[in-house]
């Protein structure tokens, strides 16, 4: 397992666990972004900031990120396939954001499963209903009506903690730690329930 980066000397941070799309699953959603941009007259999101957040932390103590880790370290999930297949909005934030038509059970196991591990170690965290998306447009003038979209496939074999870092360029995401997802006792059958239709 790799060990947190040197980050900035901050007493106070802003953080939250995700899993991270590769490239080629980045450039999709760019590819998606861009071509409702216009449509919707939005702010789009940067390619490098793409991702879906599993559990929104907030604001801590950089002394607390120790017990962070210690509870991400204790997560056993399997990895899962992921497919987002329609585009949503938020009207009262105005977000675009692509997301699922269908549950994915493993990806819940993995959000249950952060969720105890947070809890044993005493972090307060965010416990509204996870609404799995990934947010493309921000700002956005013209809401659509929800619509499908081509599907856009993604393997998630890891998820990681990530600092949200504010400076007057905008806000850049910085990935702290990363875990892997461990492929032990996962059926083909469940690969096929799990998203990768």
């Amino acid at each position: 397992m790799s060990q947190p980066i040197q980050i900035k000397n901050s007493n106070v941070i802003r953080v939250f666990f995700a899993i991270w799309p590769e490239v080629s699953v980045r450039r999709l959603l760019h590819a998606l972004a861009e071509e409702y941009q216009p449509k919707c007259g939005a702010r789009i999101m940067h390619i490098d900031t793409l991702h879906m957040t599993l559990q929104f932390i907030g604001n801590i103590e950089r002394a607390q990120l120790p017990q962070l880790i210690k509870a991400a370290d204790k997560v056993q999930a399997p990895p899962f396939g992921i497919v987002l297949e329609r585009l949503s909005f938020w009207e009262h934030n105005r977000i675009a954001y692509a997301t699922l038509n269908t549950k994915v059970p493993a990806l819940d196991r993995l959000i249950t499963a952060l969720r105890q591990e947070l809890t044993a170690e005493e972090i307060s965290f965010d416990n509204s209903e996870f609404n799995p998306h990934v947010t493309l447009l921000r700002s956005v003038e013209h809401i659509m009506e929800s619509q499908d979209i081509a599907p856009i496939r993604w393997w998630a074999d890891a998820f990681v903690l990530v600092e949200s870092v504010t400076t007057s360029q905008g806000t850049h995401y910085r990935i702290l730690q990363k875990w892997p997802l461990s492929p032990t006792a996962i059926s083909f059958d469940s690969l096929k329930n799990d998203g990768l239709r």
